[in-house]
């Protein structure tokens, strides 16, 4: 039986700070306001769950559904 040799692992360099990076303070801002708008329309709750859970007349079980296609 021949011997398989093992792939080389790859030796990641952490002694050089990573780059800050540039877009990442304002994607924070982008999310912090949707979740904000959602809070207000009254979608999330305060820990981001969903407050309605009911369904719409037409998506409910047992109806018939059109989804026009």
């Amino acid at each position: 039986m021949k011997v398989m040799k093992s792939p080389t692992r790859f030796k990641i360099d952490t002694s050089r700070p990573r780059k800050e990076d540039p877009y990442y303070p304002a994607a924070c801002e982008r999310v912090k306001e949707a979740v904000r708008r959602l809070q207000e329309a009254g979608i999330i709750d305060a820990e981001g769950r969903r407050i309605r859970t009911d369904l719409p007349p037409d998506m409910q079980e047992g109806k018939d559904r059109d989804f026009g296609g």
